[in-house]
């Protein structure tokens, strides 16, 4: 990352989080500032705003969802060779 696309944060951590963030950068051989953005990113990948085909899927979808005929033919078909419970 060239110095021109970082910008500072300061940010407060639980106690023993930062122990475990510092164990794992000294762990790794990186840099706190290092450890803490790639942790967002990844954070942002699974919790942030959806990719452009994910998105484009749920707009197909509600436009055209699956009848519900359908859905429990599936259902039924997926737990026909289940044991009964007790």
């Amino acid at each position: 990352m060239g110095m021109n696309n970082v910008a500072k944060v300061a940010v407060s951590l639980p106690v023993r989080t930062l122990r475990g963030l510092e164990a794992a950068r000294r762990r790794l051989g990186r840099s706190r500032s290092a450890i803490v953005a790639l942790a967002v990113d990844e954070w942002l990948t699974t919790h942030g705003e959806p990719s452009d085909d994910d998105r484009r899927y749920a707009e197909a979808y509600l436009r055209h969802p699956e009848p519900t005929a359908d859905l429990a033919a599936v259902a039924t078909a997926a737990t026909a060779l289940w044991e009964p419970w007790e």
